[in-house]
Formats: structure tokens, C-alpha cells, sequence
């Protein structure tokens, strides 16, 4: 029996499906044109934004205004001139996106405030979604899973427990994370049973496994 820490109260039964998103590769590359790279970030950021917004309105829709605001505070985080100016200076683009909101990132799990330390986990979260932009790398498509479905994984960003189809998913656990995260946040509004900080979980389950989530 694993045991972890309860993020969403519940009983689910159900298959395993394991989600592990595509690991990216971020190096520094030479650029020659400074304006085109530029533009190219500037476009991955639209797009980002434009995903995060109906993210946003769907949650808005389906949970509650009060959930929504979780991925509204992530459009504010990718509208702040501040972070798109520091960016923009230190084109190589993607290696641009790493450094500075890592930076951010590192800054916001410093703080004392609890609220300022889950702005770490959206700024890395919108670091990777506006990368996977860059590169063309498709995000795992949490809305497609099939009914039954015992959601395992290494984490869960807020941006992906916003795309979770209740009827779809019996249950989320995970091996990182805790009950105060966005994404704990979002599986309690969406009334699905959570189990997270599983240690070792991903080397425990397999795609199939029957598992019982209490």
C-alpha cells in the first residue's frame, strides 16, 4: 500500500494512465536575427496566452469564477511587461524563457508569503507551456483520457489539472506536490479525489494497474 498526503477528499477506482510530459532540451543557440527571434517568442507568448484565456474561460464555465482566477493570474504573470522585456533582451529565445523565469521562479519560492511561493509553480509552468510554443512539442492531452481513468503522474501543473474532465477521471495521484497548490486547488473544485507526495510513486505503477485511491 502506498501512502501519501490528501489533496481532495474522496474514494476512486480505476486504470492507471500515466502522464509524463516530453522532456525538453534547452540549449543556447547563436542568433543571427535578432528581430526574427523576437518575433518568434512573440508569437509562442500569443499562443500561450490565448490558450491560457480559454483555459481560464472553461474553468469559469464548468467550476467557478473563483478557480478561474487561478489561470487569469497566469495571463497576468505572461502580460507583464517586465518579464516579455527581459526576455526579449536576452534572445536566444527559448534559453531567454529558461534563465529569466527561472529567475522569477526561484524569487517567488523564496518569499515567506504562501500565495507568492505557489507563483513559483505557475511561472514554471508557463515557462514550459511557452517553450513547448517554440520547439512545436505537443502537450499531453489531459481532456482525451479515457473514463476510468486513475490520473498518475510526477506532478501536475495548473494548467494541466485545468483541462481534467471530471467524468473522465476517478482519481489524481502524484509524487510531488501538496494539498495547498493550485493544482490541489483545482481537484478539489472540481470534487475529484487527490492522493499527492506519493514517494517513489512512478517507479511503483504501471499504465494498467487497477489501482483504489481513499
Amino acid at each position: 500500500m502506498l501512502k501519501g498526503t490528501n489533496a481532495s477528499s474522496g474514494i476512486g477506482i480505476g486504470n492507471a494512465v500515466i502522464v509524463e510530459e516530453k522532456e525538453l532540451v534547452i540549449k543556447r543557440e547563436t542568433v543571427r536575427d535578432a528581430a526574427a527571434e523576437v518575433e518568434r517568442f512573440k508569437g509562442a507568448l500569443d499562443l500561450t496566452l490565448k490558450k491560457t484565456e480559454e483555459l481560464a474561460a472553461d474553468l469559469a464555465t464548468r467550476v467557478g469564477e473563483k478557480e478561474a482566477e487561478i489561470m487569469q493570474g497566469h495571463m497576468m504573470l505572461l502580460m507583464d511587461p517586465m518579464l516579455t522585456g527581459e526576455i526579449e533582451t536576452a534572445i536566444c529565445a527559448e534559453y531567454a524563457i529558461e534563465q529569466v523565469c527561472t529567475t522569477y521562479a526561484d524569487l517567488f519560492a523564496s518569499m515567506d508569503d504562501e500565495l507568492m511561493q505557489q507563483r513559483a509553480t505557475d511561472m514554471r509552468d508557463i515557462k514550459t507551456r511557452m517553450q513547448r510554443e517554440m520547439l512545436g512539442v505537443e502537450s499531453v492531452d489531459i481532456a482525451s483520457l479515457p473514463a476510468g481513468t486513475i490520473l498518475v503522474a510526477k506532478d501536475l501543473t495548473p494548467s494541466m489539472t485545468a483541462g481534467i474532465k471530471p467524468e473522465n477521471v476517478a482519481g489524481i495521484v502524484t509524487e510531488l506536490g501538496g494539498k495547498t497548490s493550485h493544482s490541489a486547488i483545482l481537484a478539489r473544485a472540481l470534487e475529484i479525489p487527490a492522493v499527492v507526495a506519493v514517494p517513489d510513486l512512478m517507479n511503483q505503477v504501471e499504465n494498467g494497474h487497477v489501482i483504489v485511491l481513499d
